[in-house]
């Protein structure tokens, strides 16, 4: 497994995803393959995370690279916001739901305004928790749950490379659970044990994909597979440019 291969899960994935989305609203699908198409797209917020965790850990030690990387995301966002609020609510602007790209830039500033604390738990864990409380604020896809990933990420892969595949995949349902469990309570709000557990059944198999990811990310060992600037660069900026495309299909479909 390598960043070649899940970045082209995840970009494929979310086009899946989004692509239910747009086909459903014009009556093109049927329920249930509206559902498959969604809960398919569960795919891809986990690797994104995931990926961009890794991409800190190369990136740690040469901090001006670290705060170029802050300020693609800062751009992306700013890029993708209208695009987003525009397919989700037909709106331009919209403070209801924020992209997924929020979420992503707060799980990277998390981890670098938390860096210098490696060593103190408590206050490492207080800094990350203040970047995620906006995503919660916000409502940003996943939410202060998926800014917490982000960091869960980083520490499996900060560890991960002189373990066996069994380990690797201990460590990644073990990723895979926290970040489920948070966002499971805080989705039902933060509700007791029981409401968390009846919401989980009513979410049915949409979120299953989750847990079928970890041996997929157990299996990644580092590699990087695949690489070109051109490639990167269409990964970087695939999800405005699809976001974009969709857009113009609405407007060929009304």
């Amino acid at each position: 497994m390598s960043v070649f291969v899940l970045k082209l899960i995840a970009v494929l994935t979310m086009l899946v995803d989004h692509g239910g989305i747009l086909l459903s609203r014009y009556s093109l699908i049927s329920r249930d393959l509206y559902l498959l198409m969604r809960t398919v797209g569960r795919f891809a917020f986990p690797i994104y995370c995931f990926l961009l965790a890794e991409g800190y850990r190369h990136l740690k030690q040469d901090r001006q690279r670290l705060l170029r990387h802050v300020l693609m995301l800062v751009v992306l966002f700013a890029v993708s916001e209208p695009l987003f609020d525009r397919f989700l609510t037909g709106q331009l602007r919209s403070m209801e739901h924020q992209s997924v790209i929020l979420t992503l830039l707060l799980g990277f500033v998390g981890l670098l305004l938390s860096e210098p604390y490696r060593g103190k738990p408590l206050a490492r864990g207080g800094i990350l928790l203040l970047c995620a409380l906006p995503g919660w604020l916000l409502s940003s896809d996943y939410g202060l749950a998926g800014v917490l990933l982000v960091y869960f990420s980083a520490l499996y892969l900060d560890r991960m490379e002189s373990w066996n595949y069994g380990r690797r995949f201990l460590g990644c349902l073990a990723v895979i659970l926290a970040y489920y469990t948070i966002y499971l309570w805080t989705a039902c709000g933060f509700g007791s044990p029981a409401a968390t557990w009846r919401y989980f059944l009513a979410m049915d198999v949409y979120n299953l994909p989750h847990l079928v990811l970890v041996p997929l990310l157990a299996a990644y060992q580092g590699r990087l597979g695949r690489r070109n600037r051109v490639l990167h660069r269409c990964y970087q900026w695939f999800y405005p440019a699809h976001l974009a495309a969709f857009w113009l299909i609405s407007l060929l479909l009304k």
